[in-house]
């Protein structure tokens, strides 16, 4: 796909605007680095093209993510300032902790753990030497950085903005059409093709994405009050279809051939109906259920097996029946979400908790140790070298260790960032020695900024591009360092260039010494943790939520699809 393309000119003109607008609030305030706040601009939009509710979202959590971290460097850094192996040590298992804890929260909400670690390392470390001004430099960089979030999320939800209550309306039409189609093939007396149950399969990573679609729109401006406590209801009912189409399919497969005419006549009714029916139909699907009870044969004319099989499969039949009712139901009211609600999807909608996903304690701690070695391998090089302006290489190293943390092996975007970090530093000087010094005024300023914006963002709306462009804005923009003053120091530029470079390398050179897992391993681990849970609840050890169950486990076959892509073997 290329970049010049209508949407991401659009998000490109936003973006672009939005960061001019950070630098003219942040210089009129007289705040110290209005930098920050023009790159916050491209770290909030990059998300799903910029739509709207994310945008919104990533800023809240950003900011938040921002106060976390200045709060734990003027906690930590003064206190151990006298003492750098220890001070060291201690910003290091910050960032692990906040990684963990970041890893276990699998919601937009993740952001915040994640930026409150390295903010510590990036922000709080280059103020050490004089601590002093660390309380009044955070609260500057908090300002700044809100400024930028907030021009983000303004620009972007007034000007071309895009809602993710429509990405999420398509996504759900097509998981819609998806289930209705491989419902009735698997009830139709063929039964379902290795391609419609692979086709099944997919499902599980579609709401995956729904999800996340959901609990970004929750900030969209058209979105209702009641929209999330809906979706949740409609993602309950979705993920309840997959387990019981397994089981329909399952018990009539075992009855083969010894089916009685009344349970074919009542397994076709049901497939008519889930084929035709366009809306929810509560006084059907009780018709449907009372005639599943009239199909079954009477008791003694076949094998006590197939009648149990039959008993089973006529009451999995009427769950399939209701759970695609539900979703008929309450697909009307995710699409307008000021409908008036009736009873029954009050009732869904009061029943529905928060999704369980799954979580892997265990590599989400590895990945904090990760991080942690990496900062102390970058501040035990500053301090034996006795580099004062080390400080950057630590920042980077932190939040290269950090970002790409929810990846199975980080090392090829890590190197990707290494190389646009080596082409953003001539472009970042030619702009500091060049062009700046040649502007006066800010219309001048901002004419001279805005073909580096714009360009970057272009790049930065295309899937394909978005992880270079990334990189270029987080390097190019660090270098510039855009202050009230300009302060084209040759030396502080080069220190700041190469520990941003090195600090890259060195989150890098730990990823590949200690964190990769490979697809075997992370499958294999996700396959375990669904058998533990299987253990526990045939054991009694646990409470026989299905639907907590059921959630979990489609969430890690779409968790195991990509993986299952790059396993060799078995």
């Amino acid at each position: 796909m290329s970049a010049f393309n209508t949407r991401g000119v659009i998000y490109a003109t936003n973006c672009t605007l939005a960061a001019l607008l950070a630098l003219y609030v942040a210089f009129s305030a007289g705040l110290p680095n209005p930098g920050w706040a023009s790159l916050t601009v491209f770290i909030v939009s990059q998300p799903l093209g910029a739509a709207s509710g994310s945008v919104v979202s990533r800023a809240l959590y950003r900011s938040a993510g921002t106060v976390f971290g200045i709060i734990a460097s003027m906690l930590i850094l003064p206190t151990l300032v006298q003492t750098p192996g220890l001070m060291i040590a201690a910003v290091g298992a910050w960032v692990g902790l906040c990684i963990y804890v970041s890893l276990l929260d699998r919601s937009p909400r993740s952001y915040a753990f994640l930026l409150a670690g390295y903010t510590v390392a990036l922000v709080g470390l280059p103020l050490i030497s004089d601590v002093s001004q660390l309380f009044d430099i955070g609260v500057a960089r908090i300002e700044e950085i809100v400024i930028g979030a907030c021009s983000a999320a303004l620009v972007h939800s007034l000007l071309f903005p895009r809602s993710l209550k429509s990405q999420m309306d398509a996504r759900l039409g097509a998981i819609l059409a998806d289930a209705r189609a491989w419902m009735t093939a698997a009830l139709s007396p063929e039964g379902s093709t290795p391609a419609e149950k692979a086709a099944r399969r997919r499902v599980a990573a579609d709401l995956t994405e729904l999800h996340q679609l959901a609990n970004g729109q929750r900030f969209d401006a058209d979105a209702g009050a009641a929209d999330s406590r809906i979706m949740s209801a409609l993602e309950a009912r979705l993920v309840a279809l997959l387990p019981l189409m397994s089981a329909v399919e399952d018990r009539l497969g075992a009855i083969g051939n010894a089916m009685p005419p009344a349970l074919a006549q009542h397994v076709a009714e049901v497939r008519q109906w889930i084929d035709q029916a366009t809306q929810g139909d509560q006084d059907r699907v009780g018709r449907l259920a009372a005639a599943g009870q009239q199909a079954l044969p009477a008791p003694g004319t076949l094998p006590a097996w197939t009648e149990m099989l039959a008993a089973s499969a006529v009451q999995r039949l009427a769950e399939l029946a209701e759970a695609w009712n539900d979703c008929l139901h309450l697909m009307p009211f995710i699409r307008d979400p000021v409908r008036e609600q009736d009873p029954l999807t009050q009732r869904l909608a009061d029943a529905q908790g928060r999704r369980q996903l799954h979580v892997d304690h265990g590599l989400a701690a590895y990945a904090g140790l990760a991080a942690a070695v990496a900062v102390a391998i970058a501040g035990a090089a500053a301090i034996t070298v006795g580099w004062a302006q080390g400080a950057t290489m630590i920042g980077l190293a932190a939040a290269g260790s950090s970002v790409f943390a929810f990846v199975d092996d980080p090392r090829p975007m890590q190197k990707l960032m290494v190389a646009w970090s080596l082409i953003a530093a001539p472009v970042a000087a030619l702009y500091v020695f060049a062009i700046l010094p040649a502007v006066d005024g800010f219309g001048a300023f901002a004419l001279a900024l805005s073909p580096l914006y714009f360009g970057t963002a272009l790049f930065l709306a295309t899937p394909q591009h978005w992880l270079r462009a990334l990189g270029f804005a987080l390097i190019s923009q660090t270098l510039l360092a855009l202050q009230p003053s300009l302060r084209a120091d040759f030396d502080s530029f080069m220190n700041i260039a190469i520990g941003a470079v090195a600090g890259s390398l060195i989150a890098l050179l730990v990823t590949s010494l200690m964190r990769v897992v490979s697809a075997e391993t992370s499958a294999t681990r996700i396959l375990r943790a669904g058998w533990r849970d299987l253990a526990a609840l045939a054991a009694g050890r646990t409470p026989p939520g299905a639907d907590a169950l059921a959630s979990r486990m489609l969430d890690r076959v779409g968790l195991l699809i990509p993986r299952l892509a790059r396993v060799g073997g078995a």
